[in-house]
């Protein structure tokens, strides 16, 4: 199915979502917390049904998934991810892909958030000069497998993610995160 070729590029553009930084100088800057927080995982759908883990992340009534999939990784130290392998197939007569993948991921431990700040009594001062400086220190890579349900139309950069279970499968004995 020439769809599934367009795969790549969104899976890419996906793992790239949730490895935004609110501080690096690479990224441009945005304007607040909320701007930034909304970019992480931006594809998935309020919606989504989310799995982390094998926990699922239950909707309130005040809170969808996607809302509080943000906020929990939010807190969470900056990731960067690589892609290793995917495979997706159409469901007939749906307009939905069954997309699975497998990437590897590591983050920093620095014992900063993804917000640059960090439990240390005495902070540094808080410009953004001084956090744009600081560099990630980036632990060993962890296996991620992932099962995604998108809709057909995965080159559009919408909200087109109807499910997600992101799992760890390897983690390694040197790294202090703790999954």
């Amino acid at each position: 199915h020439p769809i599934a070729q367009q795969l790549e590029p969104f899976l890419k553009r996906f793992l790239a979502s949730l490895d935004l930084s609110y501080t690096q100088p690479t990224s441009q800057p945005f304007p607040n917390v909320e701007s930034y927080a909304t970019q992480l995982g931006s594809n998935l759908k309020r919606s989504s049904a989310i799995i982390v883990n094998g926990q699922p992340i239950i909707p309130s009534p005040q809170e969808d998934c996607k809302l509080q999939f943000q906020k929990k990784w939010l807190q969470t130290p900056l990731s960067s991810h690589q892609l290793t392998s995917y495979d997706g197939h159409l469901i007939p007569g749906t307009g939905t892909f069954v997309v699975h993948f497998s990437a590897k991921v590591r983050f920093d431990q620095s014992g900063r958030n993804r917000l640059g700040e960090s439990a240390d009594l005495f902070q540094e001062n808080n410009s953004i000069v001084s956090k744009t400086n600081q560099r990630p220190i980036w632990g060993s890579w962890f296996g991620v497998d992932v099962n995604l349900v998108v809709d057909e139309n995965v080159m559009q950069d919408g909200e087109i993610i109807n499910s997600m279970d992101y799992r760890f499968t390897y983690v390694p004995n040197d790294s202090i995160i703790k999954v």
